[in-house]
């Protein structure tokens, strides 16, 4: 789909054709069903007037495979998610980095979807549906926590095993008495990061045998080492890489064409993250130093995606696990992984939920809303309660020229969506409790 970036515009039309997806690419395949495709389509919008729908002409120019699309009518207030992008907008303008993607619907509806800015300072449109991001540690949930899910849905991972059942090299000692469940809430004992060298295999072996700081589920420490612990016990449980399970199994039923692992630093349509010492912009290759070190497959972090693949990931969420009639997860497994863990603080099972004061997540989302951010500026939370969901992506880490003050804004995009749904109507979507 083509949007324009400058000046933005809201989806916000019941036609469904809308919601074609326009096939384009570098790197990441787009054709569904056998097909091909051989041009793009073209969306030509009509700016919305106040409290209306945008009216939405698509131009076939050729026939394209189409994608599973989102429902279009959100009844979400039009006031609220324009202040939503205005935020956006404002940072962008104060120099907090170039460029972001935001997206935010209700249930399996689509409220906003807008691009803001530059991928690069001065160049480069950002197009929510095309520009890919680094979501460094969105891969928690969207990658590793969700193969988690995926396993203990088909029997072949427990939570509450050790974890030396799948990964016999995580043992000894204390280490025999962490189970799966305390990786996931981390509150496994493991510190927060490892210096490591070497080969990727080697650099795994390294983390793998890190000693343990406190005793298992003692107290909660937000742990990158105790996820990669996870990615390499989920992998062996699953007996094939995990990366392969969740594109055959999640992101390709979902339409997630654009989500994946070393897109390479080819890639045109990744934003860069950070600069060599030389001054030029790196794009593609995971901005985290230890995913980097493990190969860029990581459970970490190392994950890259669009605001629209993620925007089906976040729908899929809040309408029970399922969208648009394809079911990918069970309702009960997402209540049971998104509820607060003893001893863990904020933490669920790989998510986050609101904390008291700070966090992401702002003030007016529920007490049953979860979440989880990335260290270049990426953002995604889902509210049960509305069945509303915010994704925000950014690339904080490129060369900033104001302070970083990307904790507010999460906070002030999530209060501004779930404003939009207050005032839109309750009622939609699937409560998940």
């Amino acid at each position: 789909m083509l949007y324009r970036n400058e000046p933005p515009f809201k989806l916000r039309s019941t036609l469904a054709a809308a919601f074609a997806l326009v096939a384009a690419g570098t790197g990441m395949g787009l054709a569904q069903g056998g097909e091909q495709p051989r041009a793009l389509e073209r969306v030509e919008a009509v700016i919305p007037q106040p409290v209306t729908f945008a009216a939405v002409r698509v131009v076939r120019e050729a026939r394209v495979p189409r994608q599973p699309r989102l429902g279009a009518d959100a009844r979400m207030s039009s006031q609220q998610l324009s202040a939503a992008e205005r935020l956006v907008r404002d940072e962008v303008r104060r120099g907090a980095f170039p460029g972001a993607a935001l997206a935010a619907g209700r249930g399996a509806h689509l409220g906003l979807m807008a691009g803001v800015g530059n991928a690069e300072w001065g160049h480069g449109a950002v197009d929510p549906e095309r520009t890919v991001y680094d979501i460094a540690s969105l891969t928690k949930v969207v990658a590793t926590t969700t193969a988690v899910m995926l396993l203990v849905e088909q029997g072949k991972l427990d939570v509450d095993a050790p974890v030396s059942r799948y990964l016999p090299a995580f043992s000894g000692g204390a280490k025999d008495k962490v189970r799966i469940r305390h990786l996931l809430a981390h509150n496994s004992g493991l510190p927060a990061g490892a210096g490591v060298g070497g080969t990727p295999d080697q650099a795994l072996k390294q983390l793998i045998r890190t000693p343990l700081k406190t005793a298992p589920g003692e107290r909660m420490e937000y742990s990158d080492v105790g996820f990669v612990v996870l990615w390499a016990a989920a992998e062996r449980a699953a007996g094939e890489p995990l990366d392969e399970l969740l594109r055959r199994e999640m992101w390709e039923p979902l339409g997630m064409r654009s989500t994946g692992f070393n897109p390479g630093e080819g890639c045109a349509r990744c934003v860069p993250t950070f600069k060599r010492a030389d001054g030029t912009p790196v794009r593609g290759k995971v901005h985290d130093p230890i995913a980097r070190k493990l190969g860029g497959v990581a459970g970490n972090a190392g994950l890259f995606s669009t605001a629209g693949d993620l925007a089906r990931f976040a729908a899929m969420l809040a309408s029970g696990g399922e969208l648009e009639g394809v079911r990918v997860l069970e309702e009960e497994t997402i209540r049971r992984f998104t509820r607060r863990q003893p001893n863990a603080e904020n933490r669920a099972l790989g998510w986050e939920t609101p904390k008291e004061r700070g966090g992401s997540a702002g003030r007016e989302l529920s007490r049953r809303a979860f979440g989880h951010t990335g260290f270049t500026g990426t953002s995604l939370w889902v509210d049960p309660e509305r069945a509303t969901w915010t994704v925000l992506l950014a690339n904080r880490t490129f060369d900033p020229h104001a302070s970083n003050r990307i904790q507010a804004l999460r906070r002030a995009v999530n209060d501004r969506v779930a404003q939009a749904a207050d005032a839109g109507g309750r009622g939609m979507g699937v409560l998940l409790d």
